[in-house]
């Protein structure tokens, strides 16, 4: 089955442009300070280089899982190189894990069914469905992102069988909406 949004792609965190920051490995915490992981990749929309989602890596030596936070909900302090995200971690805890090798098999209802569910975890009231999920406050580009830290020649990916380099990125025509 295809991607029904092949321009949004898991990026790891070693592939992206580290000369203004250094993204790989750095410590996510919860506004108390609490550690909830480090960064693993991003989600990033490939043709724009906007990013969708921050990836976590949690755990420890015998619970290990790695799962999404959107965007809009992470601050970034470059000087101690950590980020703060809006997100307790009693709550962060019982977060679904995700599988980066999954992600690309998505179907259009389970990339929808994945958005609302983040985006319900972060908020009080329901999600609205009848907006387009990339336009709501949760996946806003943050301030401190700047689109030239994706470079999709040196943009690698962990596969089961290790890094590879990624397809070319599509055009706007590959786009479907």
């Amino acid at each position: 089955m295809d991607h029904p949004r092949p321009w949004l792609r898991y990026v790891d965190a070693d592939g992206l442009d580290d000369k203004t920051f250094d993204f790989d490995d750095a410590a996510v915490l919860d506004p108390a300070g609490e550690k909830l992981g480090e960064v693993d990749g991003f989600i990033i929309d490939v043709n724009s280089g906007r990013p969708y989602h921050l990836v976590v890596e949690a755990g420890h030596w015998f619970k290990h899982k790695y799962f999404l936070i959107p965007i809009g909900y992470v601050g970034l302090n470059a000087s101690a190189k950590l980020f703060i995200a809006e997100l307790p971690k009693a709550r962060a805890e019982r977060f679904p894990g995700f599988d980066r090798r999954e992600f690309e098999k998505l179907s259009d209802a389970e990339m929808q069914h994945l958005a609302h569910a983040l985006a319900a975890a972060y908020r009080d009231e329901n999600v609205v469905v009848e907006t387009s999920w990339e336009t709501w406050r949760e996946y806003t580009p943050p301030g401190w992102w700047d689109t030239s830290f994706y470079r999709p020649e040196n943009a690698t990916r962990r596969e089961e069988s290790g890094r590879t380099n990624p397809p070319p990125p599509p055009t706007a025509s590959d786009r479907r909406n």
